[in-house]
């Protein structure tokens, strides 16, 4: 007999693991059984035990006094409480969470429709619970009252079967583009002026088998410089310019604070193309200007070129 506590960042892989580890195991989680303090689950511990069943439970556990009421059922009932402590890092648990929202809605989801869908569904959410988790975090031991102390390693799983074209994640201002009146980015499509030697490099990549796909920060959207409508029109006429055929996807929001999964270095337009066009991630380079494009490469996992590298 023993109780088993699995705990990580949320998104880290805890449910899969727990299934595939102790699968004898009754399993008590407070996702699955509706709106469930962690206290409340201690009851459903000892009910449990009373029926002779080992119990694995995994939650985030984030805290000492998250696990506290599972220990004290350990201590009173004379029963070993083994830590397995998922380490992921917050980077693979932002790729997991963002995976697991576009496999089940389709597309990346706005901050709005993040927190409206996450009323009924605790696996939608933005990166904010993340963040929180790292912040909050009390690492395991024994003197905490377990019996053992496992740390397993995040490993990613292979692509499933047919994940297998390859892609440029192209950045535009500053990679692409530049503008005419100095700004930063374009507020009209008058204002666009493509960089040169672009062109010549992006259609032959294109005639390779490459798909061209554009992942672009727009926080003048939500500041009110510029609409979405017209954002879109500028990167059309980058793509005119150009004289090649990009899929552009940006994020229209606040930088602060970060609500949506669509801001770069947030890794969700990358990960919502992988899953729309079925990328082998060892097949697709991001190219960019910026410390953000980087980190966003990483945190999508694939491999990032600077800009001036790539286009000579």
């Amino acid at each position: 007999m023993e109780i088993v506590l699995v705990m990580g960042y949320p998104a880290s892989g805890k449910s899969t693991w727990a299934a595939q580890r102790f699968p004898g195991h009754r399993r008590i989680n407070r996702d699955s059984l509706g709106d469930r303090t962690l206290d409340e689950l201690a009851p459903l511990v000892e009910r449990a035990l009373d029926e002779g069943a080992p119990v694995v439970l995994d939650n985030t556990y984030a805290t000492r006094a998250s696990r506290a009421a599972v220990l004290d059922v350990a201590r009173r009932r004379a029963v070993p409480a083994k830590a397995v402590w998922l380490d992921s890092s917050i980077e693979h648990a932002q790729y997991n969470a963002v995976e697991r929202l576009v496999r089940k809605h389709g597309r990346l989801l706005s901050p709005e429709e993040i927190k409206k869908a996450g009323r009924a569904d605790p696996n939608t959410f933005g990166p904010a619970p993340l963040f929180h988790y790292r912040k909050a975090f009390e690492a395991p031991t024994a003197a905490e009252g377990f019996s053992a102390v496992e740390r397993v390693a995040f490993v990613r799983g292979a692509q499933p079967e047919g994940y297998t074209h390859r892609a440029l994640l192209l950045d535009y201002d500053g990679t692409l583009r530049r503008t005419k009146s100095g700004d930063k980015y374009p507020l009209s499509p008058d204002d666009v002026e493509v960089l040169p030697g672009r062109a010549e490099v992006l259609k032959r990549y294109a005639a390779e088998g490459y798909r061209l796909l554009g992942v672009s920060n727009q926080s003048g959207v939500s500041k009110g410089a510029l609409s979405e409508e017209i954002a879109r029109a500028c990167f059309a006429r980058t793509n005119e310019l150009l004289g090649v055929d990009i899929e552009v996807a940006f994020c229209p929001h606040s930088p602060t604070p970060i609500s949506c999964w669509c801001r770069k270095p947030m890794p969700g337009i990358g990960v919502a193309f992988i899953e729309k066009h079925r990328l082998d991630r060892a097949l697709v380079v991001m190219v960019g200007d910026m410390t953000t494009d980087r980190t966003f490469a990483d945190r999508v996992g694939v491999r990032f070129v600077d800009q001036a590298a790539f286009f000579v």
